[in-house]
C-alpha cells in the first residue's frame, strides 16, 4: 500500500464529524468541525496555480463532511487540497507535547540542508540560525536557490531534507522516498500534515514540525489566516517538534 493510500486510510478510519466553517485564505487554510476539533492546512503557492474558485468544487466542500474532504487530499486543484489540508490536520491533530523549534538548532552543524519549495518565511528563519541551505524553488531566484528539477540529483548528496505540504501535493516526496533511509534527517513541515508518526517513519521521515491547535487561540488563528497571514508567522500558532527517531519527544 503507498503512502498516499496509508494516509487517506487512516482518515477515513478516524472520527468523523460534520463542518461548522472553512477558511481558504491565501498562505494557510483552516477548519473547525462540528465537534470542536479545527486544524490548519496548506495552501498552494499562488504563483504556480490559479486559485481561482471551481463553483462545484465549492459545492462539494460546503456539503461533505471532515472525512470526506480530507480524502480530496490527492485532489491536483489547489481548493480542494487546501481544504483537505486542513481536514487532515483536525482529524490526525498532533499530542500535546512535541519540543520546541530549538530543538533542531544544532543538528545538521554545518551539514548542508535542502529544501524544497519552502515557505520563504521558514527560510528566512533557518539562515538566522546559520544553517548551510541549498534551496529548490521554481518561484524564487538568488543565492543558493536551484530549480526543482535539479533536486533529485542534489539532494542525494545532502544529509539534511527539509520537506512542506506542497512535496505532498506535488507528488515529489515520492521521488525522493528512496533517498530518506540514507539521510541523516528528513524534516517534514505542515501545516496540513496529519499526525501519522508511524507512516512517516516508515518513509523514512525522522522529524514531524507542526502546529499545535489550542482552545483559546483559533480566533485569533482564524482571524489572522483569513486576512492573508501565513501560519509560519502566525502568533497564536504554536509551533512544535516531534522527533521520529533517535532522541524522542521531551
Amino acid at each position: 500500500m503507498s503512502l498516499y493510500e496509508k494516509m487517506l486510510e487512516s482518515a477515513a478510519g478516524g472520527k468523523d464529524s460534520g463542518v461548522r466553517s472553512l477558511f481558504l485564505g491565501w498562505k494557510g487554510s483552516a477548519i473547525l468541525l462540528e465537534d470542536g476539533r479545527w486544524g490548519v492546512g496548506a495552501v498552494p503557492p499562488s504563483e504556480r496555480d490559479s486559485h481561482s474558485p471551481r463553483e462545484p468544487h465549492t459545492r462539494l466542500l460546503l456539503s461533505a463532511t471532515a472525512r470526506e474532504i480530507a480524502l480530496l487530499a490527492v485532489s491536483p486543484y489547489p481548493q480542494e487540497f487546501a481544504a483537505a489540508s486542513a481536514a487532515l490536520s483536525a482529524l490526525l491533530p498532533p499530542p500535546e507535547g512535541g519540543r520546541p523549534l530549538e530543538a533542531l538548532l544544532s543538528l545538521p552543524g554545518e551539514e548542508r540542508v535542502s529544501l524544497l519549495s519552502p515557505d520563504p518565511w521558514v527560510s528566512d528563519f533557518l539562515r538566522d540560525w546559520n544553517w548551510n541551505l541549498s534551496i529548490f524553488d521554481d518561484r524564487r531566484r538568488g543565492l543558493a536557490v536551484l530549480p526543482e528539477w535539479t533536486s533529485s540529483q542534489h539532494m542525494a548528496s545532502s544529509p539534511w531534507i527539509w520537506l512542506t505540504a506542497e512535496a505532498l501535493r506535488t507528488r515529489a516526496i515520492l521521488t525522493l522516498l528512496p533517498l530518506f533511509p540514507r539521510k541523516k534527517g528528513v524534516i517534514l513541515q505542515g501545516p496540513g500534515i496529519p499526525y501519522l508518526p508511524e507512516l512517516f517513519r516508515e518513509a523514512g521521515v525522522t522529524h514531524l514540525v507542526l502546529p499545535v491547535p489550542g482552545e483559546r487561540s483559533r480566533e485569533e488563528v482564524f482571524r489572522y489566516l483569513g486576512t492573508g497571514g501565513s501560519p509560519w508567522s502566525c502568533p497564536d500558532l504554536r509551533w512544535r517538534v516531534f522527533f521520529l527517531k533517535g532522541e524522542g519527544n521531551r
